[in-house]
């Protein structure tokens, strides 16, 4: 029994030495593995190209017309000259749906450009077939990338925008705002305030309106509204509490008391006949330019159309959105995104010239040129800037309000769910539908759209 007792003891022990050592094995295994994958990881920073050896060329497809693609030619003929290695190809796309759905067509057919100008909310779907180059290699790497101060210098808002999972796949470039233009002459021969809340709004909208005929087509309106506004609502349905898509949880919020809230009241300026969509004129700052309409609602973009299509003298300005509930402001824009299909030394020359096309003289150039505003804090500083937002103040008005800013979802298939959701205003703001079945029928369509779009 004791010779028993004393073998049961021995293998117990070895049993247990083994356990220990198993135990430690797995540690140091854990250990080693994470050894592994931290050099692996230095060594995926460090496999990016750091100098341009031979002559390169690639394309920029883009959608800027008119002043946009003037001065986006100026700064990439620019480039091209301080480069001798690098050719830098602008390809006009047509506008912004043209230049997607093309986009899409070079994807299937394997023959993506290097760079696009691009919205978050397209990029997405690219960024799940792994198509997109992750720039944070770049940014972060002590040669080509940047410094910390120069990371820090671009706005979270806009840095943010091109953020999927701790990877940086899209860097901002031209970036607007929505705000509220209104004619000066028309509010101060009113004795009129800029509006500041909904109700103010509204009932601005109401003394500005004329119709000096009678016949209830107002000579001028109180206010326009873009036409497809499902792709405009989400300040409104904001402002009322909520988020008309939420990105975390991918799903859309059609059918929700806040954006029923906000459809009311646009519904509401509507059938009183204070305010009207864009229709025929196609866009808001067309009737308001013109004479039309005392306000409209517009990206900061717009700027250089209004200017252009003014008759005569006319003095105007802009303002943040009216708030609500809350007083969050929208701020949209596209982006730059890099495909990973190209060689490295390609793609370090189009990271070169997306560092270029944002630095802070460039950016305060675009700015000044387009409307769009600089996507560097430090352009704000420039003595030419602050000459330029003295001299053009309307120009100052997206700067201010950076802090309450927010840019929409970027989920795969919201566009169209969103088009499902125009089209089902349009029902509401034509009396064919109730305002209820209208958004009942929105998010049953548009859940089907979304769905359908990521099976495409």
């Amino acid at each position: 029994m004791k010779k028993f007792l004393s073998l049961l003891l021995v293998v117990t022990l070895i049993f247990s030495l083994v356990a220990c050592g198993s135990s430690e094995d797995t540690e140091t295994s854990k250990d080693e593995t994470e050894k592994v994958k931290e050099t692996k990881d230095a060594k995926e920073e460090i496999t990016i190209a750091t100098e341009v050896t031979e002559p390169v060329e690639f394309e920029f497809w883009h959608a800027m017309g008119g002043a946009k693609e003037k001065a986006l030619k100026k700064m990439t003929d620019e480039f091209n000259e301080k480069n001798d290695n690098i050719t830098v190809k602008l390809v006009h796309q047509g506008g912004y749906r043209d230049l997607f759905q093309k986009l899409m067509g070079a994807a299937k057919a394997k023959q993506l450009p290097t760079l696009t100008q691009v919205y978050s909310n397209r990029l997405s779907w690219y960024v799940s077939k792994g198509l997109v180059e992750n720039l944070n290699p770049y940014m972060d790497n002590e040669k080509v990338g940047f410094t910390k101060e120069e990371k820090e210098d671009v706005p979270e808002l806009f840095l943010n925008d091109g953020i999927w999972d701790g990877k940086q796949y899209a860097f901002p470039f031209n970036k607007s705002q929505m705000v509220l233009y209104y004619n000066v002459d028309m509010f101060e021969d009113a004795g009129l305030e800029v509006p500041k809340t909904w109700e103010e709004w509204r009932e601005v909208s109401k003394k500005l309106t004329v119709d000096k005929d009678g016949d209830g087509t107002p000579e001028i309106y109180g206010m326009v509204f873009a036409n497809n506004i499902s792709t405009d609502i989400a300040p409104w349905v904001k402002q009322a509490g909520g988020v008309i898509i939420d990105e975390g949880k991918d799903q859309i919020n059609f059918n929700t008391p806040e954006t029923k809230e906000a459809v009311e009241f646009i519904n509401g300026m509507i059938q009183d006949n204070i305010a009207r969509l864009a229709g025929e004129d196609k866009h808001a700052n067309v009737p308001f330019s013109q004479g039309r309409a005392a306000m409209c609602v517009a990206s900061t973009s717009a700027i250089p159309y209004i200017e252009s299509g003014i008759e005569g003298d006319m003095n105007w300005f802009a303002a943040p959105l009216p708030a609500h509930k809350t007083n969050d402001q929208l701020y949209y824009g596209t982006n730059v995104a890099m495909f990973n299909t190209h060689d490295k030394e390609v793609k370090l020359a189009a990271w070169k010239y997306i560092s270029f096309l944002t630095n802070t003289e460039n950016t305060a150039y675009f700015s000044s040129q387009t409307g769009y505003l600089p996507v560097r804090e430090s352009a704000k500083e420039l003595e030419s800037y602050k000459a330029y937002i003295k001299e053009n103040p309307i120009k100052g008005v997206g700067l201010k309000s950076f802090d309450i800013g927010f840019q929409g979802a970027r989920n795969i298939g919201e566009i169209n769910a969103l088009d499902v959701l125009g089209e089902e205003l349009d029902q509401v703001f034509m009396n064919k539908k109730s305002i209820d079945e209208a958004l009942k029928d929105a998010q049953e369509r548009g859940e089907k759209a979304m769905k359908e779009a990521r099976r495409n």
